[in-house]
């Protein structure tokens, strides 16, 4: 009995440490109410939840410094997407389900914050 705990501790500690390395970097979870602007599309927005301040960043970067906290909108009030420009912060009134992919896919009403 003595032997078999001596292999089961071990083992269990392993696993346990093992499984928490798997927590995202941010604990707090993104709401995808508002976000900032990095692409426009086809009546298309790509948005993510942070961007830098300052520098200049490719789509591709923002997008690997935000994962998993990204999302395609097909705007719904079709009036609005020609005036929003790349880097707005906006509100997103999600419609409906989120398409889970990377980055996310979803309808949504959308008004600029800034």
């Amino acid at each position: 009995m003595k032997k078999w705990s001596l292999l089961v501790v071990p083992c269990l500690f392993l696993f346990i440490v093992g499984c928490s390395g798997n927590e995202s970097t941010n604990p707090e979870k993104w709401d995808r109410s508002s976000g900032y602007v990095i692409a426009k599309e086809a009546q298309k927005i790509l948005t993510v939840r942070n961007i830098p301040e300052t520098g200049d960043f490719s789509v591709s970067e923002l997008l690997e410094q935000n994962k998993p906290d990204a999302i395609w909108i097909t705007v719904k009030n079709p009036e609005v997407y020609d005036t929003i420009s790349i880097g707005d912060n906006v509100e997103l009134g999600i419609e409906g389900a989120i398409k889970n992919s990377y980055p996310a896919q979803a309808n949504a009403t959308v008004k600029i914050k800034n």
